[in-house]
């Protein structure tokens, strides 16, 4: 064995990275306002569900075809473009200031729970005063919750999750909802969970609520969610991508839609069942052929299914829009990057509403009969305003410290891991062949968390599930 010591280690390339690129530090990558208008077509699609279609009289056909539209595809959009901002939230913008995967997971696991929180509290706050109102945020913080643990699964292990989901979930929670019904085995288990489940005892917002019985189950919606980290792994700004989108999603959608109407107008169960119109909501579970109906809010995989590839197709058409005019979109999506305070506080107006006296006159009644318009114009302006002054809505900003505060870029005791340095040359009386000193590896670190997951990483490449 030589005695001769090791020789040095080789200084570190940094003249290429993949091939001939420059490892030259990265600039914030820039958002895609393509998402955010198309987050603010899901609110607006609640808007309109809720407040009635602006500027267009309430019994009109094109008021109608509006609300028909957006019912209950609107909350399916809300869920894909969530799986898009989780995709986005877990990968890197480049090397070497990154969170290292567990806390990036971390990161994500606290904002959802942060979100539960605020929908559990805004959920009390619309029980109390009646408006009927069913909050989607405690069920979009769960979907962050559950989506953690396949945060670093590749895309198409995500799109095969996607389709597992949609075909097995609504089965399942036909047949859970069922037991429950009929007195069996479920309804033990439910019962014996929501006397335990603060959720369920305070905010009627419980486990069993959010994952089978409520208007967004977990177990159908998360089909969307896996759809939309699906899609958020692939390279959004690439107009070849946005096609596919586009020309997979409008299949997708006629599908689900014509299959559902011929099984009902040409297959004989409008004659057995009636009119499939007039069941929106969980389906009656005497009789399993509603699971073939695509009404808004039933969550059966046709509903699902058809909403998730209408979503797509609104993706691209977003994408695309964004990119040609920008200006003329931007209060449209600078209200999509506020989705979170803006559907908070339509959720407390509706509140506000419902405590008024239905004979209610003057100015008072003037606003409760408009406040589709007075709202949606007070969004779009005051939106716009304020992001003169800050670059995060108000409750998106406290929802990204609390996330900050619990999990923070810094390593143990607040400090920094020291970076890297260049090996030090050699002094006049040091061999040349002392080895080389390892500098210590920093502990990675994003630059600033995006403010809504929507910060494009498109050199990261993809991790296997």
């Amino acid at each position: 064995m030589s005695n001769d010591p090791p020789a040095p280690a080789p200084p570190c390339d940094n003249s290429r990275t993949h091939g001939s690129e420059a490892a030259t530090p990265r600039s914030r990558p820039q958002r895609l306002a393509g998402i955010d208008l198309a987050r603010f077509l899901a609110i607006a699609g609640m808007l309109v569900v809720h407040f009635g279609t602006p500027f267009i009289e309430f019994n009109s056909p094109t008021s109608a075809m509006i609300f028909q539209y957006a019912n209950g595809r609107s909350t399916v959009l809300f869920a894909f473009l969530a799986g898009i901002s989780l995709s986005l939230l877990s990968r890197a913008p480049a090397p070497p200031r990154q969170l290292s995967p567990r806390r990036r997971a971390a990161r994500i696991a606290v904002r959802g729970a942060a979100l539960m929180v605020v929908g559990w509290l805004l959920n009390a706050v619309v029980v109390s005063s009646g408006s009927g109102l069913t909050v989607i945020i405690t069920y979009y913080g769960l979907f962050f919750l559950l989506a953690v643990p396949f945060l670093r699964w590749s895309g198409p292990w995500l799109a095969a999750a996607a389709g597992v989901v949609l075909l097995v979930g609504p089965q399942v929670r036909f047949l859970v909802r069922r037991s429950y019904e009929d007195g069996g085995a479920a309804s033990e288990v439910v019962r014996a969970l929501n006397s335990y489940d603060p959720g369920h005892l305070f905010y009627e917002q419980g486990l069993a609520e959010l994952t089978v019985f409520g208007l967004y189950p977990a177990l159908c919606y998360m089909a969307a969610v896996f759809a939309g980290m699906a899609v958020g792994r692939l390279d959004l700004r690439d107009p070849a991508v946005r096609l596919r989108l586009a020309v997979f999603g409008m299949p997708m959608a006629f599908v689900a839609y014509r299959v559902s109407w011929h099984a009902w107008y040409h297959y004989g169960l409008y004659d057995v069942l009636g009119r499939r119109e007039e069941v929106t909501g969980p389906v009656p579970t005497d009789d399993a052929r509603w699971l073939l109906s695509n009404m808004p809010h039933t969550a059966t995989t046709f509903e699902v299914a058809g909403a998730i590839g209408i979503a797509m197709t609104v993706l691209a058409g977003c994408l695309w829009l964004a990119e040609r005019v920008p200006r003329l979109l931007a209060p449209f999506t600078t209200c999509g990057a506020m989705a979170l305070t803006i559907y908070v506080t339509h959720a407390l107006v509706l509140s506000w509403q419902a405590w008024l006296r239905d004979d209610i006159g003057g100015l008072l009644g003037l606003l409760d009969r408009n406040m589709g318009e007075v709202y949606v114009v007070t969004a779009l302006v005051g939106a716009t305003l304020y992001r003169a002054v800050a670059r995060r809505g108000p409750l998106e900003a406290g929802v990204s410290a609390v996330t900050t505060a619990a999990v923070p870029e810094r390593g143990r005791r607040g400090r920094r891991s020291p970076p890297l340095k260049p090996p030090r040359p050699p002094g006049p009386e040091e061999p040349d062949t002392a080895p080389a000193e390892q500098a210590p590896v920093p502990e990675p670190a994003l630059p600033a968390e995006p403010a809504d997951g929507d910060r494009r990483t498109e050199s990261v490449p993809e991790t296997s599930g």
